[in-house]
């Protein structure tokens, strides 16, 4: 179950909006949420005794900074505590934001990590945009991507229905514990797509002309797939999620899921990435395409490798 959560915090208010999510699926486990805040020291170095005399003013200024995050982290969370009625724990902490907060991940063993990202790219003076994009690539822990255009991002997550996309591979289905728990704690209903994007060999004349049924293996890898979203899904429902399950046969998988999303309207996508690998689907540039287009949140998963 999702009882460990995790939100990074820069100080900025975008990245406050994750706040609320967090302590609402926290609330609906029994969970405990920590909340991290990094602080980047400054390099100084002073070679002459100018330097010396501004070193020193440096290194108060970065410890003053310092404080200044523990504070506001400490503050934060003493807050949330109170208003939410949780347990909730904070941690600041010198480092690279995408570092801290990814050792922090592994240390508590979170559960799931909530934090806000630039859907849209662009610049602000947080680090948010660059730093999920860091955590979600290298960290092994499940992360709730909450992209900035995301139209509902500030009001109540109450997702009803999750699309979780999987491409036939062992690596794309560890997604789905994750979003079977963040279902449960929503009665959620999840729908499985799976996109089957024909394979077209260089001499496809050839192929075609040897007037066999199915000559590119269409039907039957679209037979396989519901069948294999089928028992999945059956495994789901015993569990208590409702679920259905739906294949579709495109040849640009990304633009068919993304076209999916605008079609269904779902609350939320929850997708494994892996980068680039033997799967057909790309799953590692799927999901950062649909994290930065979908406008709406993503759970996002990156196995370990085995």
């Amino acid at each position: 179950m999702l009882r460990t959560l995790l939100v990074p915090l820069d100080g900025s208010a975008l990245a406050e909006r994750a706040l609320p999510i967090a302590c609402d699926i926290g609330r609906r486990t029994g969970g405990i949420v920590h909340l991290v805040r990094t602080h980047v020291p400054v390099a100084v170095v002073g070679a002459t005794a100018e330097g010396a005399i501004f070193s020193q003013d440096m290194l108060a200024a970065d410890d003053a900074l310092r404080k200044r995050a523990a504070q506001y982290t400490e503050q934060i969370g003493t807050r949330l505590a109170a208003e939410w009625g949780l347990k909730v724990q904070w941690h600041a902490e010198d480092g690279t934001p995408a570092g801290v907060i990814t050792d922090v991940a592994e240390r508590i063993g979170a559960d799931l990590v909530v934090m806000t990202t630039h859907g849209a790219g662009g610049f602000t003076p947080g680090w948010l945009g660059s730093v999920a994009d860091s955590v979600i690539r290298h960290s092994h822990r499940p992360v709730l991507a909450l992209p900035e255009n995301d139209a509902h991002l500030g009001e109540p997550f109450t997702p009803r229905r999750i699309l979780v996309t999987l491409d036939g591979s062992p690596r794309a289905e560890t997604i789905i514990p994750v979003a079977r728990d963040l279902a449960v704690a929503y009665g959620a209903h999840l729908e499985l797509i799976r996109v089957v994007a024909p394979y077209v060999p260089g001499d496809s004349l050839d192929i075609l002309a040897q007037e066999r049924p199915d000559p590119f293996g269409v039907d039957e890898e679209t037979v396989q797939a519901k069948a294999s979203l089928d028992r999945i899904a059956a495994d789901l429902e015993r569990a208590g999620v409702k679920t259905t399950a739906t294949v579709r046969v495109e040849l640009a998988p990304t633009r068919t899921l993304l076209d999916h999303v605008r079609e269904t309207d779902p609350d939320c996508l929850a997708i494994a990435t892996q980068g680039r690998g033997i799967s057909r689907i790309f799953l590692g540039s799927v999901a950062d395409k649909l994290i930065r287009a979908a406008e709406r949140p993503v759970l996002v998963l990156r196995p370990p490798k085995g």
